[in-house]
């Protein structure tokens, strides 16, 4: 079974930058899946970030569906979409072990009520559903089965007659999430995750201090979701932290080390710690004398 990350990186050149300090988050961690980048932005620095470089096929307005592309564009059998203004924190394996056999996958909570792409209460009258599946889109799993691949050509139709769903959008782009989540609902196709399993999360309702340090591999922070709890995520969604310096400090570590692993071969060891090395040393051999 191959397994791919999948990933846009387009319009302006942030994007890139953004979905450079995904792939390279990857890479710190050891994680081996196959990554691969959709963008109009080719001369990019894209390796050794990433494994395969596509260019853009669709119309801006309709670009969010090409998170949903991997099987015709790839020879993929499993593929975790993720946004690329997103970080990772621990290896994808568990993720894809999770959601295997389960054909598309996205994390989030039914819900009935409240404000969702407009009032939701109002939506499930409309359409005659009693919850919808709330969920954000940086993360979206899906493999090749023909029940999954059907699934997928359904929700393209749903998005295809976005306009007289009702969902409200302040752009004109169409917004898949929505039109997910009700063709969950009217079909009972897909599977929503728990909220709680944090495969992803946008720290959406912080409290307090968000924790980000991909030096450290530290991610955690609390936040108000569908409770208040603790969350130490696999995969955090930069979302609107893109807006945020901590983000920006961390594509910049992410870059510096790269940039470092070109310059050094394996086992490079600073003039610093060969001094250091050298002082301790002789401590050791004159207590041990």
């Amino acid at each position: 079974m191959k397994r791919i990350v999948y990933t846009l990186a387009v319009g302006k050149p942030k994007f890139a930058e953004c979905a450079l300090g995904l792939g390279r988050s990857l890479r710190l961690l050891g994680d081996t899946t196959h990554r691969v980048v959709v963008t109009d932005m080719p001369d990019q620095p894209w390796l050794p970030a990433f494994d395969e470089v596509l260019p853009v096929e669709d119309s801006l307005d309709w670009i969010f569906f090409s998170k949903l592309t991997a099987l015709k564009r790839t020879d993929a059998d499993q593929v975790l979409y993720i946004d690329g203004d997103s970080l990772a924190f621990r290896r994808l394996d568990d993720i894809f072990d999770a959601c295997a056999g389960k054909g598309l996958c996205v994390q989030g909570e039914w819900i009935s009520e409240g404000d969702w792409y407009g009032d939701v209460a109002e939506t499930c009258r409309r359409h005659g559903v009693p919850r919808i599946a709330q969920f954000n889109g940086g993360m979206i799993y899906y493999e090749r089965t023909p029940e999954c691949e059907a699934f997928i050509e359904t929700i393209f139709d749903y998005g295809r007659r976005a306009a007289e769903l009702g969902f409200k959008r302040d752009d004109p782009l169409i917004p898949d999430e929505p039109c997910i989540g009700l063709a969950m609902a009217q079909t009972g196709q897909g599977t929503l995750l728990p909220d709680h399993v944090d495969f992803q999360n946008s720290a959406v309702g912080l409290i307090g201090k968000l924790e980000l340090d991909v030096l450290r591999n530290r991610c955690e922070f609390l936040c108000r979701r569908y409770t208040v709890r603790h969350v130490r995520p696999y995969i955090f969604h930069a979302s609107r932290y893109i807006n945020y310096l901590i983000y920006w400090r961390q594509l910049d570590r992410l870059r510096t080390l790269e940039e470092y692993e070109a310059r050094h071969s394996f086992g490079y060891m600073t003039q610093l710690h060969k001094l250091t090395r050298s002082v301790h040393k002789r401590i050791i051999r004159w207590k041990t004398r």
